[in-house]
C-alpha cells in the first residue's frame, strides 16, 4: 500500500474526529486552573456542542476562536502590567478569573499552554468545518435567510411618530429570535432531533425498466406535487397566503435494488418540512424533517394523491432517516461508579488535606459526617439517574444532567480554590482525576440526550450479557462480585417497571438469566474450543487452577497476617513521652504525692549491659527495635504545696479509712504516649499497690518526724504496650520494683528512689522510677489497615 494512501487515510480520520480533540482541550483548559473564564469552554461543550443533534456550526468555532484570542491577549497584558510596570495586584477575584497571583518564571506559552492548545485546535477545526460544509446550503437555512423568514416586513415610516414606533422593532425581533432559538434548543433536548442531512428512502416497484433509466427530475417533481396537494388539503387557514410553504424534497440517487431487480430505491433529501398541522404563517423549523416528510408521503399514499397525478411507479415503502437510537447508560454508569470509588478512597487524605487515610473524626471508628454525606449524595445521584433511565423520562434526564453539571463543576471549583498551598499539587491531581472521570460521564450523558432516551422496550437488555466475549464474562463476574450492586439493581428495576411478577419471581428470573449467560459463556469460550478427551492446556491450568489456589490461600491467611505482628505494613511505634505518678487515697479524697515527667527513653539496642538489666532473658523473644528502657529522675517535677489544715484533715481521713478497711491505699500510674494508633496515642497503667506501708509511717512523714517510707512491689518491672492501645504486664516476667518515697525538707518535694541495685545498671546513675517497655509495632497511618484496626 502506498505511503501516501496511508497518510491520506490518517488525515481523513483526523478531520472526521478532530472536533473531539477540541473537546478534550476544552476540559483540559478548565482543569488547568479551575478558573471562571475557563468555565465558558465547559458551557460551550456540555450545553451546546455535545447536546445539539445538528452539531456545532462554523459560527460556533469562530466564536470560540475569538474568545480564546481575547483570553490569551488579556493574560499577556496582565503579565506586562505586573512584570514591567512594577504593580503587585493581589485580588482574589483575579485569581479566580484565571490570572496568576505572581509573575510567571517560565515562558508565556508554557504558562498558558492549554489556552494555546485550544486556540490551535479550534483554528484547525474552524478551517475543516468551513471546507466540509457542502450540505449546509441545502439542509440548513443561513443566518440571514432565517432572519428574513422570521422578520415582518414593516412599512416605511414617514412621520416622526411612526419612526419612533419602529425604533424598538429590531430589538423585539432580536429578542423574538433568541426566544425561538432557546425554545428550539430545549425541544431538541427533551424531544430529540434528527441530524442533517435529512434523507428519506422511497422504494418503488418497476416492472419494466426504461432503456434510458428512470429520470430523477420526473420523480422529484412528482413527489413535490404530491406534497403540495397534501399541504393544500391540510391547510385550514382562511387566507392561503398566510400558510407555510409546502414540504420540498430533492432527489439524490435512484438505483436498482440488489435484493429484487423489480424494485427501485430513490433517496430523497428533505429541503423543507412543513408543519404537521397547518398554522398561520410564522416561524417554523421542524426538528424531525425526515420523519415529517415520511408521514406526509404515507398519508398521501392512503389518500390516493399519487394515483391522482398519475405517479409512474407504485410506491412499496417509505423509510425516513429518523434518529439514531443508542444506549450509553452502562458506560456513564461505570464512569459514575468510578467517581464514587475515587472520592471514597481519596476524599480524606487529599481533598480535606489530611495525611491519614479515611481518618476518624474525633473518636476511633467514626467517619466524618461530611465524608459520609458526599458519598450518600453520589450514591443517590446514581439511583436517581437509574430511575430516570427506567422511566425513559427525557425532560427529567435533561434537568438531571444540568443539575449534575452545575453541582460537580461548583464543588470541584470550590475545593480547588480552598485547597491549601502545601497540598495543592497532590490535591489538585486528585481533583483533576475525579473531574476528568466525571467529565467522561457528562459527555456520554450529553450524547445520550442528543440521540434521545432509549424506548422502554429496549431498556432491559443488559449490557454485559449482550455479547459472549471474555471481556463481557469477566465484567459480569466483577459486577456480580461487588457487594449489593446486583441486588440493588434488581430491586430498583422491579420497583420502577410495570410488571405482573412479584419481587421473588423477578429476582428468580434474573438469577436464571444470569446462570444461563454464565453457562453460555462456559460453552462458547471454554468447551467449544476443547475436544472431548483432550487434556487441559498448561495456560488453562495456571489461570484457573494455580491462580485460584493462591487467591484462596490469600483469603485464608491474609487476615491473620494483617492482624499479626508480622504484618509487612507494621513499623516501629516507640514511646515518645512518659510520666509517673503516685497518689494516696483516703475517705476525704485523693492527693498526689509524687509526679515526674523527666524520663529518658533509651532504645534497647543502644544498651551494652543486656545481661545486667535483663538477667533472666525475658525479652529474648521480642524485637530489639520495640524495646525501650525508661529511666526517670528521682525528684518530683512539682512541689509539695499542701496547706496545713488540708494536710491535717487528710491525715484524719487516713485514720478513719484504716479503721474501716484496715489499711490505706496507694495508687501508681504510668502514662505512655505513642504516635499511633489514632485516638489511642496515650495509654495508662493504673494499679493499686498491694503492699502499702502503714498509716503510722505515712503520718510520721507528713508530720515531719520521719523522712521516708518504703513501698514494696510498687509496680511491674516489665510492661507490654499492645498495638491496639492497651498496656499490660509482661506475661513471663514476675519481677517488681520496690522503692522508697522521701519527703525532702525545706521547700518540700517528694522523691522516689529505686532500692534494687540491679535496676540501676542501664540507667547511668538515674535511681528514680524505671521500667522496661515493649511497644508493639502498628501499621503505618497511610495504610488501609489503620482503619481496620
Amino acid at each position: 500500500m502506498p505511503i501516501g494512501v496511508i497518510f491520506q487515510y490518517i488525515w481523513y480520520q483526523m478531520r472526521s474526529n478532530y472536533d473531539y480533540v477540541c473537546y478534550c482541550c476544552f476540559i483540559l483548559v478548565f482543569m488547568w486552573n479551575f478558573s471562571l473564564l475557563s468555565m465558558a469552554y465547559l458551557g460551550a461543550l456540555f450545553l451546546y456542542a455535545l447536546c445539539v443533534n445538528y452539531g456545532p456550526s462554523y459560527l460556533f468555532w469562530v466564536i470560540i476562536l475569538i474568545y480564546t484570542e481575547v483570553n490569551i491577549l488579556s493574560q499577556y497584558i496582565y503579565q506586562i502590567i505586573i512584570q514591567h510596570c512594577g504593580l503587585n495586584i493581589h485580588l482574589p477575584l483575579l485569581q479566580r478569573l484565571g490570572f496568576p497571583d505572581n509573575k510567571i518564571k517560565a515562558s508565556f506559552v508554557v504558562s498558558i499552554l492549554p489556552l494555546f492548545l485550544v486556540y490551535i485546535s479550534t483554528l484547525l477545526q474552524s478551517s475543516i468545518t468551513a471546507k466540509d460544509g457542502e450540505w449546509v446550503p441545502v439542509t440548513e437555512f443561513s443566518f440571514l435567510s432565517a432572519r428574513n423568514n422570521i422578520e415582518e416586513k414593516h412599512c416605511v415610516a414617514y412621520s416622526w411618530r411612526e419612526k419612533l414606533k419602529s425604533l424598538p422593532l429590531p430589538v423585539f425581533d432580536l429578542i423574538r429570535m433568541i426566544v425561538r432559538g432557546l425554545s428550539r434548543y430545549w425541544m431538541s433536548l427533551t424531544h430529540g432531533a434528527e441530524s442533517p442531512p435529512y434523507f428519506v428512502q422511497v422504494t418503488m416497484e418497476v416492472s419494466h425498466w426504461p432503456e434510458d433509466g428512470i429520470q430523477p427530475e420526473r420523480i422529484e417533481s412528482a413527489i413535490n406535487r404530491v406534497l403540495a396537494i397534501a399541504h393544500e388539503e391540510r391547510c385550514q387557514a382562511n387566507l392561503p397566503s398566510s400558510c407555510h410553504c409546502c414540504s420540498k424534497v430533492r432527489i439524490q440517487s435512484i438505483e436498482k435494488s440488489k435484493e429484487n431487480c423489480n424494485m427501485a430505491l430513490a433517496v430523497l433529501e428533505v429541503v423543507y418540512a412543513a408543519p404537521v398541522e397547518c398554522q398561520s404563517k410564522g416561524w417554523h423549523k421542524s426538528l424531525t424533517p425526515a420523519a415529517d416528510v415520511e408521514r406526509e408521503i404515507h398519508e398521501s399514499q392512503k389518500a390516493g394523491f399519487f394515483e391522482e397525478i398519475n405517479f409512474p411507479y407504485p410506491i412499496v415503502s417509505v423509510i425516513g432517516g429518523g434518529k439514531r437510537e443508542i444506549d450509553l447508560y452502562a458506560y456513564y454508569f461505570g464512569a459514575d461508579l468510578a467517581v464514587f470509588f475515587l472520592v471514597a478512597m481519596f476524599y480524606q487524605s487529599i481533598l480535606k488535606n489530611k495525611s491519614e487515610f479515611l481518618e476518624v473524626y474525633q473518636l476511633e471508628d467514626q467517619f466524618p459526617k461530611e465524608f459520609v454525606f458526599i458519598l450518600m449524595v453520589l450514591f443517590f445521584l446514581i439511583v436517581v439517574d437509574r430511575i430516570i433511565y427506567l422511566w425513559s423520562f427525557a425532560t427529567g434526564k435533561v434537568v438531571f444532567y444540568l443539575f449534575n453539571l452545575v453541582l460537580f463543576t461548583y464543588s470541584v471549583t470550590e475545593y480547588a480554590w480552598g485547597t491549601e498551598l502545601a497540598h495543592r499539587d497532590i490535591g489538585g491531581l486528585v481533583l483533576r482525576a475525579i473531574y476528568l472521570t466525571k467529565s467522561i460521564s457528562l459527555a456520554l450523558q450529553a450524547l445520550q440526550i442528543r440521540y434521545g432516551i432509549p424506548n422502554k422496550s429496549n431498556l432491559y437488555r443488559q449490557f454485559l450479557t449482550s455479547k459472549v466475549t471474555q471481556v463481557n464474562y469477566l465484567g459480569f463476574r466483577l459486577y456480580r462480585a461487588l457487594p449489593f450492586l446486583y441486588e440493588l439493581r434488581c430491586v430498583l428495576d422491579w420497583s420502577c417497571t410495570t410488571t405482573s411478577l412479584t419481587m421473588y419471581d423477578w429476582l428468580k428470573l434474573e438469577d436464571i438469566y444470569a446462570s444461563l449467560f454464565l453457562v453460555k459463556c462456559d460453552t462458547l469460550l471454554n468447551r467449544a474450543n476443547h475436544r472431548q478427551g483432550e487434556k487441559q492446556t498448561k495456560t488453562t491450568k495456571f489461570c484457573s487452577g494455580i491462580c485460584l489456589f493462591f487467591v484462596l490461600i490469600c483469603v485464608i491467611w491474609a487476615p491473620m497476617l494483617i492482624y499479626s505482628s508480622g504484618n509487612p505494613t507494621n513499623i516501629a511505634n516507640p514511646i515518645v513521652d512518659v510520666s509517673v505518678k503516685i497518689d494516696i487515697k483516703a475517705l476525704g479524697g485523693r492527693l498526689n504525692l509524687f509526679k515526674t515527667t523527666a524520663c529518658e527513653k533509651i532504645p534497647w539496642k543502644y544498651l551494652k549491659a543486656y545481661d545486667d538489666v535483663d538477667p533472666l532473658d525475658y525479652l529474648g523473644a521480642y524485637n530489639v527495635d520495640d524495646i525501650q528502657l525508661i529511666c526517670c529522675q528521682p525528684d518530683a517535677s512539682t512541689m509539695w504545696l499542701i496547706p496545713p489544715p488540708v494536710q491535717n484533715r487528710f491525715i484524719q481521713s487516713l485514720e478513719e479509712r484504716e479503721m474501716l478497711f484496715g489499711k490505706m491505699e496507694l495508687i501508681l500510674n504510668w502514662d505512655f504516649l505513642r504516635a499511633r494508633p489514632k485516638g489511642k496515642e496515650l495509654v495508662r497503667y493504673e494499679s493499686p499497690i498491694e503492699h502499702c506501708p502503714s498509716v503510722d509511717d505515712v503520718k510520721r512523714v507528713l508530720n515531719g518526724t520521719a523522712n521516708s517510707f518504703s513501698i514494696i512491689d510498687a509496680y511491674p518491672r516489665y510492661f507490654r504496650v499492645t498495638g491496639s492501645g492497651e498496656v499490660r504486664r509482661l506475661e513471663a516476667a514476675i519481677d517488681s520494683v520496690s522503692g522508697e518515697l522521701l519527703l525532702n525538707n525545706g521547700t518540700p518535694w517528694w522523691s522516689f528512689y529505686d532500692t534494687n541495685p540491679s535496676d540501676l545498671a542501664g540507667c547511668q546513675g538515674l535511681n528514680g522510677p524505671m521500667a522496661i517497655v515493649v511497644s508493639e509495632e502498628t501499621p503505618h497511618a497511610d495504610c488501609l489497615t489503620t482503619t481496620i484496626i
